[in-house]
């Protein structure tokens, strides 16, 4: 790409061509890379349209491609990902956040409409965007869990970023709920639930960058998930509510008997795609 003196659009037009066969939205992808570089946002971009670059915007743009090419996510180069009502920090010690995961958030600010500062625990939490939205949604109380203390310290950072100050959000470095006590309300996760197989044929190209552990999930995918359902009741009120997420088989594997909780819903998303599931804790 000739980084000299190159317009705005042009740019833009250069590094779409380059970035087709690389991304399913390369014009998007090369629209928010370059924002990165000119430090402004999408809207800004297109008032600066037919406008020159300086070289040295230029350049980092350029660099941003090359990363873009390897297939480097587009988060990850930028170290942003919007999620529900906020803008998250991320980079390659957490997952991306995924749009079908605001299903989580939508289901809990409904389940929480009547509380007042109720008590959320979000495990598996990574980057803290489900949990985070949660409060941002209900003004609950929060505890953010993770087995990865690198997934804690970036959820840390969110929490400056979106909650300065806060006292009322908490972190626990945890295996699932071995170092965690108390009694919540909801109960949030998005376990990893990739099996063997979805790992070898799904995680290719930009999954790649993206922390292993947090993708698989047991030989046969269901295997933390199984874990968490068998153990959560012991951590909910009485009456109190546990969504997670649900992999590629959504409820097929679920076993409806597990010990004081109640399937209460199937959430589907806009594509009929089973996305979460939904239990109430019945003694």
């Amino acid at each position: 790409m000739n980084i000299s003196k190159s317009k705005v659009g042009t740019l833009i037009d250069e590094a779409e061509k380059e970035l087709k066969g690389i991304s399913e939205t390369p014009r998007l992808d090369a629209e928010i890379l370059l924002a990165k570089a000119l430090d402004t946002n999408r809207f800004g971009l297109f008032t600066k349209y037919n406008e020159d670059t300086e070289v040295k915007t230029a350049e980092l743009f350029s660099s941003f491609l090359k990363r873009r090419i390897n297939f480097e996510p587009v988060a990850y180069i930028t170290n942003e990902k919007e999620f529900f009502e906020d803008t998250f920090f991320v980079d390659s010690r957490v997952l991306i956040p995924r749009p079908e995961s605001e299903f989580i958030v939508e289901k809990a600010a409904a389940l929480l409409k009547n509380h007042e500062k109720a008590e959320v625990l979000d495990i598996c939490c990574g980057s803290g965007c489900i949990g985070l939205s949660i409060k941002r949604a209900s003004g609950c109380r929060l505890t953010l869990s993770d087995i990865s203390q690198d997934a804690l310290e970036v959820a840390e950072i969110n929490v400056n970023r979106l909650f300065p100050g806060s006292t009322e959000i908490s972190f626990v470095q945890s295996d699932l709920f071995s170092g965690i006590s108390g009694k919540f309300d909801l109960i949030t996760a998005n376990p990893p639930y990739l099996s063997e197989s979805d790992m070898k044929n799904f995680v290719v190209k930009e999954l790649e960058f993206e922390p292993q552990n947090a993708f698989f999930g047991g030989k046969t995918g269901f295997e933390i998930t199984e874990e968490i359902l068998e153990s959560v009741h012991n951590f909910l009120k009485s009456g109190g509510y546990f969504i997670t997420e649900l992999g590629f088989e959504g409820a097929n594997f679920i076993n409806k008997n597990y010990e004081n909780l109640e399937l209460t819903e199937i959430i589907k998303d806009y594509s009929g795609i089973e996305r979460a599931a939904v239990f109430r804790k019945t003694l």
